[in-house]
């Protein structure tokens, strides 16, 4: 059998709520978390403790809605990473150019080092870019 425990309803994170009650109960006696426009419910056994429904309103009472899981984290961070890897990419020049343009371009520049300096300078810019545009490119359908 399950219960309902309700509170008040507040701004959640329901996926990070539901990893902060995963941390306290078990997936064998916490079902899940639904909200309507007056209340969040947590769904758990009614085999629970008292103790437990405690534990459970300090989580929801404590719980952070601005606060991310790890794959909302992730996911932020690829959304940066290509904004940063297109910014990048509209700065080096190599924009709309056909891939003969961009390997006449890189070649001409490879052509005129002159030292070791030269050298690192472009491939901290290139490598970057080309390992982004092979993950980009390989991640399309």
């Amino acid at each position: 059998m399950i219960k309902e425990i309700s509170f008040a309803l507040k701004p959640i994170n329901i996926e990070l709520l539901h990893e902060e009650i995963l941390v306290i109960l078990s997936p064998l006696t916490f079902s899940g978390i639904t909200t309507d426009e007056n209340f969040i419910r947590v769904i758990v056994a009614d085999s629970i403790s008292s103790a437990e429904e405690a534990l459970i309103a300090t989580v929801v009472v404590s719980h952070e809605p601005l606060g991310l899981t790890q794959s909302q984290q992730d996911e932020e961070d690829r959304v940066i990473n290509t904004v940063d890897i297109r910014g990048r990419l509209d700065a080096s020049g190599l924009r709309d150019k056909t891939p003969q343009q961009i390997y006449t371009q890189l070649q001409n520049q490879i052509d005129a080092w002159t030292t070791i300096g030269d050298e690192k300078a472009d491939l901290r810019e290139w490598l970057p870019l080309l390992a982004a545009a092979v993950v980009w490119l390989s991640s399309k359908d």
